[in-house]
């Protein structure tokens, strides 16, 4: 193998590495606004399309994961939606 094979070879599989980091947290991202979701769909009912396209636009799987827990434990969809 020449050289520039051998880097060729090694680009493509750190790009299947990259991709394969940026699939797991998209799927990750997409889980916990499913959880946030659900927990508020439990909770108070249908969310108004505002909300849902509010928690649609968080790509933070740590911002998610800190609204999960306010779905939870919020006492109302409106103090919910304070924290946002």
């Amino acid at each position: 193998m020449t050289l520039a094979q051998h880097l060729r070879q090694e680009g493509i599989q750190e790009g299947f590495k990259t991709g394969e980091l940026k699939g797991r947290m998209e799927e990750r991202t997409h889980s916990r606004r499913q959880s946030v979701l659900e927990a508020l769909d439990l909770r108070f009912g249908p969310i108004p399309d505002g909300l849902r396209d509010s928690l649609n636009a968080i790509a933070d799987p740590e911002r998610l994961r800190a609204l999960h827990r306010a779905a939870i434990i919020s006492d109302s969809l409106e103090s919910f939606t304070a924290s946002l």
